[in-house]
């Protein structure tokens, strides 16, 4: 889990998850930004520093700067610490969780099970054939023949299943191809999406939300699996926008974030901010019935 720059978001997050897991969990943030860590044994902080690499067991061969210049371009700064974790740490499976998702159960398990029984990449779907999202003729004409991708706020892969040159990571991380002919012939929906397509090639997706295992399918945002979950979006953008009103984004998507970061702090944090929150039912509904001591469900 990684909140750099925006860790004032992660105790919410943390703490349930602590009430359901047992797995140690990586935090990363930067340096300065330890105080927003809850103390317990089960959460490992993996602090990046202005100048050097993280202290962790092993190197990300990138400091605070480095991310910070990158993270001024969107999403390029996610894109760089993920290519850096894939390709330096020793482990075969790597787990994400988002830093502004609430656990109401166990998530890690049944991603390990379906890892453990030879999927590369498991979570839930991110359509593309039955995608609601405006697009031109063209683009949704090719999207039409891809694949369902994976979501990537909840989700493990196998990076032993990526065949895929480490100095390529951060640009399919990030959704970019080889050029730009390849990336107008097979364009994708969003981050992580290129390298999913490359490891589904050599390990195969499981769909964690899926009663079947089609290669298209629709997404019910009420299933058994992102029940364990309120799930939110864009909040530790919104947090970064609000700091840093510098920030490249599109419009659009930084009126969503603040609204969902609005929404996120006034719900969890205590704290108001002057922006509208973002209106949504559902997640309305699930954050009236939270209970924060013990989370879960009130009623």
């Amino acid at each position: 889990m990684e909140a750099l720059g925006c860790a004032e978001i992660l105790k919410p997050s943390l703490l349930s998850y602590l009430a359901h897991h047992e797995q140690e969990l990586h935090v990363i943030v930067y340096e300065n930004e330890r105080e927003f860590i809850p103390l317990d044994n089960r959460l490992i902080v993996l602090a990046i520093k202005e100048d050097s690499l993280y202290e962790g067991l092993d190197s990300l061969e990138v400091s605070a700067t480095n991310l910070r210049e990158a993270f001024q371009k969107g999403h390029n700064g996610t894109a760089l610490l993920w290519s850096k974790i894939i390709s330096m740490r020793k482990e075969d499976y790597l787990v994400h969780l988002d830093a502004d998702t609430i656990f109401l159960d166990d998530v890690v398990t049944p991603i390990l099970t379906k890892l453990n029984q030879g999927f590369g990449i498991v979570g839930t779907r991110r359509l593309y054939r039955n995608s609601s999202f405006r697009r031109k003729k063209l683009e949704k004409l090719l999207l039409h023949f891809r694949r369902d991708a994976i979501s990537t706020h909840c989700f493990g892969f196998n990076k032993e299943r990526i065949s895929l040159d480490k100095t390529k990571l951060t640009q399919f991380i990030n959704g970019q191809g080889r050029n730009r002919i390849s990336q107008r012939i097979f364009p994708v929906v969003d981050f992580f999406d290129r390298l999913t397509f490359n490891i589904a090639r050599n390990g195969g997706i499981y769909y964690l939300d899926s009663s079947n295992q089609e290669r298209h399918g629709v997404y019910e945002i009420k299933n058994e699996f992102e029940d364990k979950m309120i799930s939110f979006a864009a909040v530790g953008s919104g947090c970064a926008f609000y700091k840093n009103p510098k920030a490249v984004s599109s419009q659009s998507y930084r009126e969503f974030a603040l609204a969902s970061y609005s929404l996120y702090s006034r719900a969890l944090l205590d704290k108001e901010i002057e922006v509208e929150p973002l209106h949504d039912p559902i997640l309305l509904e699930k954050l009236a019935r939270l209970d924060t001591k013990n989370w879960s469900y009130a009623f």
